[in-house]
């Protein structure tokens, strides 16, 4: 009878078990569905703005000039940098815009292409035109402008009873010519951290929509582009290249990427800045995350002008987001806007304590190589790819939230973070 008993409670005890194990796991599998509901299905039910591009600036910018921007050294082994526009025909949109002291000549049938100074509508076309130095016929016409500009200068110098000063102006006059290809490439002699931006006061003259973002309410563009030449020479038995304006062009897409050049398209070097980001641990020190508490918004932005708030379409880009939890060093997710210098970048990865008095953070001289010919006037040494990739996907944190003409540095403050933070304005 004890027996008995004692079999019936242990079977018992173990039907309640398998119940526990069963409950377990139906517990397990609704967590997850549920994870899986609000990961992948609910973020299609709420405000779009919020898993969508923050605004055509956003979108073109990582759709239409990252993947169409490429850097490299200037010449092998040397400390600074070349970048290049790729420039599609009916695809890159172009202006041919003069200034006080550039000028631009053409053949008639291209006239239409240039904004003469000083005109303010700023005219766009995807026809792949470049601009050299003049040639031929348009040599003599550039002789006869420069003239003409010359005395037109001195004559209104004397008008306003002033002295001439200096008995040249050196004005730049380049040729507007058809090279008469699909695709080519333009030196971008600014650095390309900010992009040319339009949003008013433009048109483009394409005789038909050729792109879907042309019809955007602002557009991204290559501004007076002058092709990319190159010539080359041996030191030793090593191949090397330097920008030669009288050189011969690239040919392709192709070529450019050949290990002669080592060109990478900031779209690439942005994706790899990120790998380097998760592999060298910077997120264990470093959030990512513009909180909506004040002492964010103001740090990261001030007291007139505060930074917007993180929000989920700032990472909508990213193969990995680091938010981040612990704030041993400081917040990145404006580091862009506040740290936009690439000198300040390469002296505080090869020695932070250096750059941010009392830092803790340890150098990242493999981001450098060594100068082997020791001609490099820096004391640190040549940055790599490595440094080029972080760096470039360091500026992408805080600036590509809204265009440059609606930035919150401005007070523009598009997102009402002002309202926000005072309690004028809730977050839906």
């Amino acid at each position: 009878m004890t027996n008995h008993h004692q079999d019936q409670q242990h079977e018992n005890w173990v039907h309640r078990l398998d119940r526990s194990a069963l409950w377990t796991l139906v517990g397990v599998i609704f967590l997850f569905s549920f994870a899986v509901v609000i990961t992948l299905i609910a973020p299609r039910y709420v405000d779009s703005t919020w898993t969508s591009p923050s605004s055509p600036y956003q979108f073109q910018m990582y759709e239409i000039q990252d993947p169409n921007f490429y850097l490299s050294s200037a010449a092998t082994g040397g400390v600074d940098l070349m970048y290049v526009h790729h420039l599609k025909n009916d695809f890159t949109l172009l202006s041919f815009l003069e200034s006080q002291y550039l000028r631009i000549v053409a053949p008639p049938e291209l006239e239409r292409f240039i904004t003469r100074y000083p005109e303010e509508k700023i005219k766009l076309a995807s026809h792949l035109l470049l601009l050299r130095e003049p040639e031929g016929e348009m040599r003599q016409k550039a002789d006869h402008l420069r003239e003409d500009l010359q005395k037109e200068w001195t004559a209104k110098r004397k008008e306003e009873g002033k002295e001439t000063g200096l008995e040249k102006i050196n004005y730049q006059i380049f040729e507007l010519y058809d090279p008469k290809l699909t695709e080519a490439f333009s030196i971008e002699p600014a650095g390309g951290i900010l992009q040319n931006w339009v949003d008013a006061n433009f048109e483009i003259i394409d005789e038909s929509v050729k792109q879907p973002y042309h019809q955007d309410y602002g557009v991204v563009y290559v501004q007076n582009p002058r092709e990319f030449r190159f010539s080359t020479f041996h030191y030793g038995h090593d191949e090397h290249w330097r920008y030669d304006p009288m050189g011969r062009p690239v040919k392709n897409l192709e070529e450019l990427k050949q290990p002669l050049f080592g060109f990478f398209s900031r779209k690439e070097l942005i994706s790899f800045g990120e790998h380097i980001f998760a592999i060298e641990g910077c997120w264990y020190c470093h959030t990512d995350q513009t909180r909506t508490l004040i002492q964010d918004v103001v740090l990261n932005g001030s007291d007139s002008f505060p930074a917007p708030p993180s929000s989920a379409n700032e990472y909508i880009y990213q193969k990995i987001t680091f938010p981040g939890t612990r704030r041993i060093g400081p917040d990145l997710s404006r580091v862009g806007v506040k740290r936009p210098s690439r000198d300040w970048h390469k002296s505080h990865f090869w020695a932070p304590k250096t750059a941010s008095v009392g830092s803790i953070m340890p150098a990242f001289q493999h981001f450098f190589d060594n100068d082997p010919r020791g001609t490099g006037r820096s004391a640190m040494g040549i940055p790599n790819h490595q440094f080029e990739a972080i760096y470039q996907y360091l500026m992408t944190k805080g600036t590509r939230i809204t265009p440059p003409t609606q930035a919150w540095w401005l007070g523009k403050d598009p997102i009402q973070t002002k309202e926000i933070i005072e309690g004028q304005r809730k977050l839906q």
